[in-house]
């Protein structure tokens, strides 16, 4: 009886993640958002990254063969704020110049309440530290919605040379999220 239970579990489980994903599917700018938030002088603060490409393919089914790659093109932050985007496409920030993108890959994934958690690595100006990406997945006609979030800290990643090393003006925390419409590749 309770093997029933739980093959009748999974199989649910299963069941509420759509099966389309089991063929990889693809997401931009032009079918997604990529935002971020953080602090500046103790006020919030949001902005976006208007270039980036992101690659799943994954099947609910089989999560331990998943991949997850997103690739962001640092010099499109913008946070409506000129003075503060040039600021942090600079050398003390993203150094957008010397480092043009920012690469997150994730092959491992395991169930985080009614989505998904990635155990992938970001990297940004050449310094990859762990970050997790929970997510959730759900149908959209021929398309997969897939809807998430991340937090990490900017220092770790070197956002934040000479004055701005400091958080005193410029909090360590960022928070991400992301909405995004999956296409089949190709």
């Amino acid at each position: 009886m309770m093997q029933r239970a739980l093959a009748l579990a999974v199989a649910l489980a299963v069941a509420h993640c759509p099966a389309a994903l089991a063929v990889p599917r693809q997401a931009d700018a032009a079918s997604g958002t990529l935002e971020f938030s953080a602090t500046q002088a103790h006020a919030r603060f949001s902005g976006a990254f208007t270039q980036f490409h992101v690659v799943i393919d994954f099947d609910p089914g089989q999560p331990a063969a998943g991949r997850l790659d997103v690739t962001v093109d640092t010099a499109s932050i913008d946070s409506q704020d000129g003075e503060r985007d040039e600021i942090l496409r600079g050398p003390d920030f993203f150094s957008a110049a010397k480092h043009p993108q920012a690469v997150y890959h994730a092959e491992r994934f395991e169930r985080a309440g009614n989505g998904w958690r990635a155990a992938g690595e970001l990297t940004i100006r050449g310094k990859t530290r762990a970050v997790p990406v929970t997510f959730t997945l759900a149908p959209a006609g021929d398309a997969t919605i897939m809807k998430g979030t991340a937090s990490l800290k900017r220092l770790d990643f070197g956002l934040g040379q000479g004055e701005w090393a400091s958080t005193e003006w410029v909090g360590d925390a960022v928070d991400i999220r992301f909405e995004l419409r999956l296409a089949p590749v190709g």
